[in-house]
């Protein structure tokens, strides 16, 4: 008989469109600012294209995985955040989770740190930030992987919609060229495969079944 303690967990991907595939930002919404500005006028929001050059500014890495990455300027007038974000349900039994991503950031500007982050929100409450990049001068635009345990932070919000979301802050205006590119974007979740939740009601019933067969018959 199996065991609850022999449950296999099984992976399943919480997030639609994790490496833009389509084409497109289909299942992501945006900071809305738009997509037409380049370095030298209004910023130009997050986009999705098939080379480094879609920020409008200093070109990021070409797409990583597939055809396609998402792309932002990364540059702008002071106190512009450009998001990203994704809702996604976390499933009841989860066991495990890991959010990875992979980001190509190149930049050349002076003054205060622009800042790159990641945070899981559920409506307008930020339940945490999961990761943080103060920006550096940097001219390669190779891809950096990154992968982050958020187990914990999920384990308590089964059974309910909480948002990733990507964002990147400029604290002053125009301060020098930058890009931004993130691709293979995946939220993979552990849960028990329903075969094996199966194969436990059934072992249960069998060993009820046992039971009730051994038990001593009541004298009259």
């Amino acid at each position: 008989m199996m065991s609850a303690g022999a449950v296999q967990a099984g992976p399943i991907q919480l997030l639609s469109n994790g490496s833009f595939e389509t084409g497109n930002l289909n299942g992501w919404t945006t900071s809305g600012l738009g997509s037409t500005g380049t370095c030298a006028s209004a910023g130009r929001d997050w986009n999705v294209a098939r080379a480094g050059n879609a920020t409008g500014c200093v070109a990021a890495g070409n797409p990583v995985d597939g055809s396609y990455a998402a792309y932002v300027m990364n540059d702008g007038m002071a106190k512009t955040n450009y998001t990203l974000a994704q809702t996604f349900f976390v499933p009841k039994g989860l066991k495990e989770a890991t959010l990875s991503w992979s980001d190509s950031i190149v930049a050349s500007y002076s003054g205060q740190a622009r800042n790159f982050k990641v945070d899981i929100l559920q409506g307008t409450t930020l339940l945490g930030n999961v990761f943080s990049y103060d920006i550096v001068n940097d001219s390669n635009t190779a891809w950096d992987a990154r992968s982050i345990n958020v187990s914990a932070l999920l384990a308590s919000h089964q059974g309910e919609n909480l948002t990733l979301r990507f964002s990147n802050y400029i604290p002053q205006s125009w301060t020098g060229g930058a890009g931004l590119a993130i691709d293979n974007v995946s939220l993979s979740a552990k849960v028990p495969e329903p075969s094996s939740l199966l194969l436990i009601a059934a072992g249960l019933l069998v060993a009820g079944f046992a039971r009730r067969r051994r038990a001593p018959a009541v004298a009259l």
